[in-house]
């Protein structure tokens, strides 16, 4: 069920007669290897897994690492079990998503085995042609995601600006993504008044979630082990509740109810 996403915006005349289901199991994302983080995310992802920054050309953006190579989630195991008791929303959303191409537009992931002709699932439209309640809702809920995002990369720019930030190489990572981290002995050197000009922008926050989070990667290594091994997982979770009351503390996601 491995797949490269294939992002495309909804359109009533090609998707008309396409429905969505809910997923029950994370098969899709076992090649996801990082995922965006919004602000309101980092204090759950910091205590799950690493977080790392990344300049993807577009901008700085702090991302979950989920793998320590190109192609793997070790957070994934061989039952489409999500391993940490938080989930990026990013992976929660799916078959959703936002495109840089496609401003303004809900768009799924047509490789998705979750895009179906079925009858007995979810419609994308409503009778009028418009987007059906609950992916309004989604698209809704994934744009203030992406708003989420962008305050992070401003604050990890004002980082950057300030030398702040030193290029890092975690025990045992083969990406080809360079990921960079806090330099935590220029940030101790610092001064009470730039700490508060930090305060102000909403850096403080983001820079102790990073230096956290680095306790997590001895998490993926175990992983990596238990891979390696073929030892079998023990963990159990319930992926569609993760789906969404992980984020449900997190009142200015407003995710959108099932029903």
């Amino acid at each position: 069920m491995n797949h490269a996403a294939q992002w495309v915006p909804l359109n009533p005349e090609h998707h008309g007669g396409l429905m969505w289901q809910r997923f029950t199991a994370y098969h899709f994302a076992q090649t996801t290897t990082q995922v965006a983080l919004a602000d309101a995310e980092l204090r759950h992802a910091a205590a799950n897994f690493p977080i790392a920054l990344a300049d993807t050309g577009a901008g700085w953006q702090a991302i979950a690492l989920l793998g320590l190579e190109d192609g793997q989630n070790l957070l994934v195991d061989d039952q489409g079990r999500f391993r940490a008791a938080y989930v990026p929303a990013a992976l929660r959303s799916h078959p959703f998503g936002l495109h840089p191409d496609y401003p303004g537009r809900l768009c799924i992931d047509q490789h998705s085995p979750y895009v179906v002709e079925r009858l007995d699932a979810e419609p994308f439209f409503n009778q009028h042609g418009e987007l059906a309640r609950f992916p309004a809702q989604v698209l809704a809920f994934l744009q203030q995601r992406e708003q989420g995002c962008q305050r992070l990369s401003t604050r990890i720019t004002a980082l950057s600006k300030s030398a702040l930030l030193t290029p890092w190489q975690p025990h045992g990572y083969q990406g080809s993504t360079p990921l960079y981290q806090i330099d935590e002995s220029a940030w101790q050197a610092l001064s009470a008044k730039q700490i508060g000009l930090f305060w102000q922008l909403g850096a403080v926050p983001l820079v102790y979630a990073l230096l956290q989070s680095q306790q997590q990667l001895g998490r993926l290594q175990l992983y990596r082990q238990r891979k390696a091994t073929a030892e079998p997982s023990t963990h159990s979770s319930d992926p569609l509740a993760q789906w969404q009351e992980a984020l449900s503390s997190e009142a200015e996601y407003n995710w959108p109810s099932a029903t």
